[in-house]
């Protein structure tokens, strides 16, 4: 017996809808006990989506963009040439596990995706290079 009375109407509609596409040999079978209803579940969307992988981006594309983005000298200029290439959110999503980018999730959105790649390739850069020529020295040992 079900806990939760509350579904019974609804169950009982789905049950209706079931037995009114039913031939009525089927519902002569069903009634004599030849045939059993079977409940089955529904096949699940990620099926649909994996054969959607060949609009994936090619290794060849892959590369010059991490070469372009790798000789920006800054981050806005990364992402000018992210903006002008249109990319969907599948293709950056693409783009983060192609390269291991880790701050990269399925449900950014499409600006935070390209922060994470500019981040990858332009701003830990940037940020290295200015660590390496900051002078930490006091002005008294600088002289």
């Amino acid at each position: 017996m079900m806990k939760n009375e509350s579904m019974y109407p609804r169950l009982l509609k789905i049950l209706a809808s079931v037995l009114e596409k039913l031939t009525d040999e089927e519902m002569d079978a069903l009634l004599v006990g030849e045939l059993k209803l079977v409940t089955e579940a529904k096949a699940k969307r990620k099926e649909t989506k994996t054969k959607a992988a060949p609009d994936s981006i090619d290794e060849s594309f892959l590369k010059s963009l991490a070469e372009k983005l790798s000789s920006c000298s800054s981050r806005e200029e990364g992402q000018k040439i992210l903006t002008a290439l249109k990319l969907k959110k599948t293709d950056l999503l693409q783009i983060t596990e192609e390269f291991g980018i880790k701050d990269a999730r399925k449900n950014d959105t499409v600006k935070i995706l390209r922060g994470a790649v500019i981040e990858h390739f332009i701003g830990f850069k940037l940020d290295n290079d200015a660590i390496k020529t900051i002078d930490l020295r006091s002005p008294r040992e600088k002289l």
